[in-house]
């Protein structure tokens, strides 16, 4: 009889080794703290099993996601098959903090525990048990085989030398946005997983702009299987509920953590350089801001694909405003420097600013588009290209000031 069982165990691994979902759905389980048992069947989602699917084809994945769909337990539940169907295979998870690292330990051993058809905890394994048995430590988990090697399960904190001299079958990277030494960690991972043929890795994070994160997700030539899960991917959501989020969150935040499309994630207000710009602390209604006598200011940029310019007004006090601003593709020099004066209107604009490009010199005219701007009335005053001064100049004037108020804010 037990011989038997065995040989029934073993079939049943072999089976779920080649069929993930089916694995996840039978064996797996998650913690679900709104339910009123903690332990629950992973019953996955449309989206989650497709995500699945996909993570268990393809070799380099980067999943983007909306908060709290489940997706740290689906990699781990992964990671846990990899790990029992197959001895001898080796899992790293690499976490912001060791608290987060411990965790997904914890996690995968509630994963392992609720399957007890097919493994046991090696301290509480039966009697003649013949299968496989595990043993988890705070940042280690190893199980072992009667018939192999063991595999293990080890997490790492985020380090610059995190998982070099490792060689893995699967590396995990949990919030990858939010790691530090991200670039570190990548080049030291890299080489851990590129084996012809065999090697993984799962990163998956929400967004944070201006990271290696952003710059994998958004790169079309790196190799990488992009997938992405947007909030209404948990049925239980709907848009009453999000509504209810944004109300409670505010709508940047909202839109950060909870975006229904990649578009969305990757609008962040302040872009990639400037996400301290949120629409609480910097934009501003048409109230009578200036104070005392006010210098006006243009700063334009020129091209056929667009013509962009932006008025600043700064006060007494040396608070800026940008009051205006106009954008429109397909306009000739004369018809933007036209458009720029006629809604500048009687305002005195102490200067046009514009970028050092409009100086260089056409090869068909010998002419510049500053100088063609200056014959249709506009002459513009020539600024830096330093992009790191201006990125820096611009934070100083964006950071609170006095009071708590920024130096520039944005006029709706």
């Amino acid at each position: 009889m037990a011989a038997s069982a065995a040989w029934v165990r073993r079939k049943e691994l072999e089976y779920c080794a080649e069929h993930p979902v089916y694995f996840a759905e039978t064996y797996g389980h998650i913690e679900d703290k709104s339910a009123a048992e903690l332990i629950q069947p992973f019953r996955l989602w449309p989206a989650q099993k497709q995500a699945l699917k996909e993570l268990a084809t393809h070799r380099m994945n980067v999943i983007l996601k909306a908060r709290q769909l489940g997706i740290t337990w689906l990699a781990l539940t992964e990671a846990v098959r990899l790990l029992l169907c197959q001895s001898g295979r080796t899992v790293v998870a690499i976490s912001r903090a060791e608290d987060e690292a411990k965790e997904l330990v914890r996690r995968a051993a509630v994963i392992l525990r609720s399957m007890p058809e097919l493994v046991r905890e090696e301290r509480a394994a039966p009697p003649g048990w013949a299968g496989p048995v595990f043993r988890a430590a705070s940042l280690e988990l190893t199980l072992r085989f009667p018939w192999g090697p063991d595999s293990v399960f080890k997490a790492l904190l985020s380090s610059p030398g995190a998982a070099r001299g490792f060689t893995a079958d699967l590396v995990i990277l949990d919030e990858w946005a939010f790691q530090q030494f991200a670039e570190e960690i990548w080049a030291s991972i890299f080489p851990v997983m590129n084996r012809p043929g065999s090697g993984r890795v799962i990163g998956l994070s929400t967004i944070r702009r201006g990271t290696l994160f952003e710059e994998i997700f958004t790169n079309p030539h790196n190799g990488f299987h992009k997938i992405f899960l947007p909030w209404q991917a948990d049925p239980a959501r709907d848009e009453a509920w999000y509504q209810a989020t944004r109300k409670a969150l505010g709508p940047d935040k909202t839109l950060q953590e909870y975006p229904a499309s990649v578009e969305q994630a990757l609008r962040v207000p302040g872009g990639q350089f400037f996400p301290e710009v949120t629409e609480a602390t910097h934009l501003r209604g048409p109230d009578n801001f200036f104070a005392g006598p006010v210098r006006r200011f243009l700063a334009i940029d020129y091209g056929l694909d667009m013509f962009s310019a932006h008025w600043i007004g700064v006060d007494a006090f040396g608070r800026a405003r940008v009051y205006r601003e106009y954008d429109a593709p397909d306009q000739k020099i004369g018809e933007a420097a036209e458009t720029a004066r006629a809604l500048s209107g009687s305002e005195e604009i102490e200067a046009v600013l514009a970028p050092p490009d409009l100086w260089s010199r056409s090869q068909e005219s010998g002419r510049s588009r500053a100088a063609i701007f200056e014959e249709h009335g506009l002459p513009l005053t020539r600024t830096s290209n330093d992009f790191e001064a201006g990125c820096a100049g611009m934070k100083e004037w964006l950071r609170p000031g006095p009071g708590g108020e920024p130096m520039l804010t944005i006029g709706r």
